[in-house]
């Protein structure tokens, strides 16, 4: 076997990890999404439960609302910045296993003799 032949499937290899690697950075990125949701539903019923007087709405808003907000912001930026990872990888770790593919197919064999 060829060095070309070994670097195709080296790439080929490299490229299947990549996709890999962008499944779970996917999965761990939706994970993330359910917890940001389940979280804006629990401060929604906090606002609701805080705003029944004028007192309570700011002690509430101050304490316990404004922080918790603060906080699904931030998830949101981790999912974002975690989500455009996941379809980078996706996409080098497809053409690496197209060009490793092709590369493994193409290559010439050594003729003996």
């Amino acid at each position: 076997m060829n060095y070309k032949r070994i670097l195709g499937i080296v790439i080929f290899l490299c490229g299947v990890a990549l996709v890999i690697v962008s499944i779970y950075i996917k999965n761990q990125v939706d994970a993330g999404k359910l917890k940001i949701s389940r979280a804006e539903k629990q401060v929604e019923g906090g606002k609701k439960l805080f705003s029944l007087n004028p007192v309570s709405k700011e002690v509430g808003k101050k304490i316990v609302i404004d922080p918790a907000e603060r906080k699904i912001a931030k998830g949101k930026q981790d999912v974002n910045y975690y989500e455009k990872i996941s379809n980078r990888l996706m996409t080098i770790g497809i053409i690496c296993g197209a060009l490793g593919f092709i590369l493994f197919l193409f290559a010439k064999k050594k003729q003996k003799g």
